[in-house]
């Protein structure tokens, strides 16, 4: 459906978007972006949030596993893991799932649409559990919580819950009522 340089001008669209979202809500002091990409570092770091750059044999796992090394050595007491391709998620989703983050030893995850996949987590302590993303990775979270005794709620958001990881899931996407800017905009594109 895109060619390469329309999917990375999504890619930085929906990056910018998720950054922007997260900037809105007072209750996240830092915002921490691995990435390989000179220009979304460069970016982040532009807008006030905290650079890191992804090695270069690295995953998105491993990336993660970084990003909570970093969050430890800097005392940070609760992480949130959220991927930028979810173009419906609003801030005030954000806000709820930040909500149902209290207390201590607690993980949050948010599902795919699928519950197969996991699309943010929300964990109290950064390193409550390593991160399993890929294929069963909602079990997989879920199991590691499980096994180190630790509270659990799973937030079933719509909004979060939609990816963009499949054509069908960007043609579920492109043709709700939504009127988001991006997906806007991405209905306009693809109807030319």
């Amino acid at each position: 459906m895109f060619s390469d340089a329309e999917l990375a001008e999504l890619n930085q669209k929906l990056f910018e978007s998720t950054f922007t979202k997260l900037q809105e809500i007072p209750e996240i002091d830092r915002i921490l972006v691995v990435s390989r990409e000179d220009h979304a570092l460069n970016w982040c770091e532009t807008h006030g949030g905290v650079a890191l750059m992804e090695d270069e044999h690295s995953s998105l796992n491993l990336a993660i596993s970084k990003a909570q090394a970093h969050a430890c050595q800097a005392g940070v007491e609760r992480i949130m893991v959220l991927p930028s391709d979810l173009p419906l998620m609003t801030s005030k989703d954000l806000n709820s799932l930040i909500c149902l983050a209290e207390g201590t030893r607690k993980l949050v995850i948010v599902p795919d649409h699928y519950q197969s996949g996991t699309n943010a987590l929300v964990m109290n302590d950064p390193d409550l559990i390593q991160p399993r993303f890929g294929s069963g990775s909602f079990r997989k979270h879920i199991k590691q919580a499980m096994d180190k005794n630790a509270e659990l709620v799973v937030y079933l958001n719509d909004n979060i819950q939609w990816d963009l990881d499949t054509s069908l899931e960007l043609s579920r996407i492109i043709n709700t009522q939504s009127e988001l800017t991006i997906m806007s905009q991405l209905r306009k594109e693809i109807s030319l």
